[in-house]
């Protein structure tokens, strides 16, 4: 899913719009809703590119496994057959079949991997979710400058718009 910044309605008052509404497109005014609104806003945007972070490490660190093992399953089956100078499994058409298959698998998995959890989203989400944390830092003290943290949130969505934020 991609994420756009969504703004606020001019009609709706700071002070009554929802959490889940971002303050990407406006320099909110310099007070408490504000601030508050702004702070969840950067939260709720950390959670997300952390969330996608953890669910792509976990999905390539699973890819990358499966990849692994059959590989090294059909490297085993070929080389301990070649080894013996006799099959392992019944006779060679089988033998060299399963190999084949298990090398069939591996690159599909591979295929997948690169499709499913491309390394660049997983550098990008990474990047994301730190520069994101840095700026909920930033938030922390009760009086920040507003507009500043407001332009660099809308810079950091425009910036990571492939990142779930």
């Amino acid at each position: 899913m991609i994420a756009t910044p969504q703004t606020f309605s001019p009609q709706i008052p700071v002070n009554q719009v929802s959490a889940n509404q971002a303050p990407a497109n406006q320099i909110l005014p310099d007070n408490t809703d504000s601030r508050s609104l702004l702070r969840q806003q950067i939260k709720l945007s950390f959670q997300k590119a952390t969330a996608q972070k953890k669910r792509l490490l976990r999905t390539d660190r699973r890819l990358s496994i499966a990849t692994l093992v059959l590989s090294a399953l059909a490297t085993f089956i070929a080389g301990e057959s070649a080894i013996a100078n006799e099959p392992i499994m019944g006779n060679w058409r089988f033998t060299t079949t399963v190999a084949s298959l298990c090398t069939l698998g591996a690159t599909v998995t591979t295929g997948i991997q690169k499709q499913v959890a491309p390394t660049d989203l997983l550098i990008e989400s990474s990047e994301c979710a730190a520069k994101l944390k840095a700026l909920s830092i930033e938030t922390i003290p009760a009086m920040y400058e507003v507009s500043d943290v407001s332009e660099t949130y809308q810079r950091l969505l425009a910036e990571f718009a492939s990142v779930e934020t």
